[in-house]
């Protein structure tokens, strides 16, 4: 009677998910995470906090998947041959939070949002700032920030920014002849050129 010791008994249904590489739904969700981190640290003071909390708790539900899948797959023999066949979709993931790291490291998601908003905001900022009576602003998109709290102030104008901060607000204040006057409730800090992170504190 021969008995092959060697072969190990077959794969629950649990485990044959687990063994398998990330696939349509991992990827997807680790790129949402992702998606989350750069709008938040794109805006001044950073984005909704609950926006980025939810975004943490899928970032922590995501590895805890990716590592149990990766640990099974590299402990059972029938495992590890799925392992060097799809290699790049186990890559992918950390391959991912590794670039979303280097792009929030170096304030790239922030520096290209200003960017490509700043002429719409400085045309705008000029036509507050332009406004001689008492005016009043709705609520805008201009360029790729939601703005509210719109108004003049001494030299030029400023806007927060919907959803920033947690209890303080962030915004954007426009100041051609320098730095804006302070005051008790608000800070500024220097971005370039005429233009200042307004923080409007609670």
């Amino acid at each position: 009677m021969s008995e092959n010791t060697g072969t190990q008994p077959p794969l629950p249904a649990l485990t044959q998910t687990l063994v398998g590489p990330p696939g349509r739904v991992l990827l997807p969700l680790v790129a949402v995470v992702g998606l989350i981190v750069l709008h938040h640290t794109s805006m001044p003071g950073g984005g909704p906090v609950m926006l980025l909390l939810a975004g943490l708790a899928l970032a922590v539900g995501v590895g805890v998947v990716w590592i149990a899948r990766f640990v099974v797959a590299l402990l059972r023999s029938d495992g590890r041959p799925g392992l060097r066949r799809h290699w790049f979709r186990w890559v992918a993931a950390p391959l991912m939070g590794v670039i979303v790291g280097a792009l929030v490291f170096t304030g790239a998601p922030f520096g290209v949002r200003f960017a490509l908003s700043e002429a719409e905001l400085e045309e705008f900022a000029r036509t507050v700032a332009a406004e001689r009576g008492p005016a009043r602003y709705d609520d805008r998109w201009v360029g790729l920030y939601p703005l509210t709290a719109i108004g003049r102030m001494e030299g030029g104008a400023r806007f927060l920014v919907s959803d920033t901060g947690l209890l303080d607000q962030y915004g954007f204040a426009w100041s051609p002849g320098g730095r804006p006057p302070e005051e008790s409730h608000t800070a500024y800090t220097h971005l370039e050129g005429p233009w200042y992170i307004w923080e409007s504190r609670f």
